[in-house]
């Protein structure tokens, strides 16, 4: 009897892991090229490699001390109120156009902050933002150290930038 208690409880567990893999399934085709425009996005155009370094483990990237993405507890909305809006009192740009041109970003315009508006980056348009912001999510936010194969993703496979990660 306790035997086919442990059978049956052993296999719910095996239901339940085989439930959750099935759920962190790979992205669509359209999701995958959001990602890798995302990727773009976040590399090249809006530059956030600078200071969050190529892998957004931030510390002190490139350009100075920048928040780690890989880190963060910002949740999809609040990370993009960040993209659009930066960061008061920080180095964090703004890529939102209209950003600080009334209320849209933390209650407050630019005649309210003064000398604390953050500085003006590379505008992007909504859909470039959402790429990010999904880029980050895909790629990034809680997936721990950077590994050689997230360099190789991000770098692409015939660059010497991932040797000194490899094992």
């Amino acid at each position: 009897m306790r035997t086919a208690t442990i059978a049956i409880a052993a296999l719910a567990l095996l239901g339940t892991i085989g439930a959750g893999t099935a759920c962190a399934q790979a992205p669509s085709a359209e999701e995958a090229r959001a990602i890798e425009f995302g990727k773009g996005i976040f590399k090249e155009k809006a530059n956030c490699q600078y200071c969050h370094k190529w892998d957004a483990s931030g510390d002190t990237g490139y350009g100075g001390v920048a928040l780690s993405l890989r880190k963060t507890a910002l949740n999809r909305e609040q990370l993009t109120e960040v993209v659009k809006c930066g960061r008061p009192l920080t180095g964090m740009p703004y890529h939102d156009r209209l950003s600080y041109t009334d209320k849209r970003c933390y209650g407050a315009t630019r005649a309210d902050l003064g000398k604390d508006v953050p500085p003006m980056g590379e505008f992007l348009s909504a859909r470039e933002i959402d790429a990010v912001v999904q880029y980050l999510f895909a790629k990034v936010v809680g997936h721990g150290p950077a590994t050689y194969e997230d360099c190789v993703d991000f770098w692409g496979a015939n660059t010497r930038q991932c040797d000194p990660m490899k094992k």
